[in-house]
């Protein structure tokens, strides 16, 4: 199978819960400090995600006024200063190239996760794309990238192949949930049968459990889902046919109806994903990607009181 090269993040929600300070900086551009130690937002940690599976081309699904501060930042505006210093040029450079591979489809009204998948049809010309959410972040637990491992099941098996995670049942409200059977190709990977999003416990316990996963515990989307083309033929249809859910169109309803159609796999991915869409989760995200960086051990200092 030919690689992915082709990957869709949506970017275009307010940011709500992160209010006020998205009032100040699109949430897209909160900084973190990556493992390299550089401080950089969070867009681009997702992009540099999807560069690492191999995809050469990268679509942000954003309201008309996020594109501006966006693509200005993946420029080569930068002040003199900047490139006087040979690492920070380097970054400079690596912003600039980013750059030159992105673009932007436009989700003018909020009508669901689906429909700014779908208005990226344009982009993905027929191919195979890789979804990743606009506010998850990965740190893997291999030598490949999250979205790496994912890609190269799909080389491998050629079906679509959606990220999956453990989460405990008390997880369940907040989750999209799969059941399937596992493959004998891998440990980790699974042909599934059916995707339910935020099920209740008593219909988890009925309908999915998977086998060899431990009691109270589900398998649950992880936030990557490398689809083919397919999908978007689900999502016009979807669209034009207001097949709706809670009054949007749903990635998670068309990626039900791939399964019937085409079939569809879950893997298990080695590594551990990170909300950044709260206050709360945020902050984790920052101490996680802290304590992979050159100053975990500033963090694990106490810090000094002053008189």
């Amino acid at each position: 199978m030919q690689r992915i090269q082709k990957a869709v993040i949506p970017i275009a929600g307010y940011g709500t819960r992160l209010f006020p300070a998205t009032k100040a900086v699109p949430k897209a551009l909160f900084p973190i400090i990556d493992q390299d130690g550089f401080a950089k937002p969070i867009i681009q940690l997702i992009i540099e995600e999807a560069l690492a599976a191999g995809v050469e081309e990268v679509c942000l699904v954003a309201q008309p006024q996020q594109v501006a501060p966006i693509a200005d930042y993946f420029s080569g505006n930068v002040a003199a200063a900047i490139r006087e210093k040979s690492e920070l040029a380097a970054q400079a450079d690596r912003l600039e190239e980013i750059g030159e591979r992105l673009h932007f489809a436009i989700q003018a009204e909020p009508e669901g996760f689906g429909h700014a998948i779908y208005c990226a049809r344009d982009f993905a010309a027929g191919e195979p794309v890789i979804v990743l959410l606009g506010d998850h972040l990965y740190i893997s637990e291999t030598e490949g990238s999250c979205a790496k491992q994912l890609a190269d099941v799909y080389v491998e098996l050629g079906k679509s192949v959606t990220s999956l995670d453990l989460c405990h049942e008390s997880e369940l409200s907040v989750n999209g949930v799969v059941h399937g059977n596992p493959s004998v190709e891998s440990a980790r990977l699974y042909a599934l049968a059916q995707i339910s999003e935020k099920p209740t416990v008593g219909y988890a316990q009925e309908h999915l459990r998977v086998e060899g996963i431990p009691e109270g515990q589900y398998l649950c989307n992880f936030g990557i889902d490398l689809l083919t083309p397919l999908l978007f033929d689900i999502l016009d249809y979807n669209y034009k046919h207001q097949v709706l859910t809670h009054g949007e169109v749903q990635l998670r309803d068309a990626m039900t109806e791939m399964i019937k159609q085409e079939g569809m796999y879950g893997y298990r991915v080695a590594g551990n994903r990170y909300d950044t869409g709260n206050p709360q989760e945020l902050l984790r995200s920052v101490n996680a990607f802290g304590l992979e960086s050159p100053y975990q051990e500033v963090l694990k200092k106490p810090t000094q009181k002053t008189v």
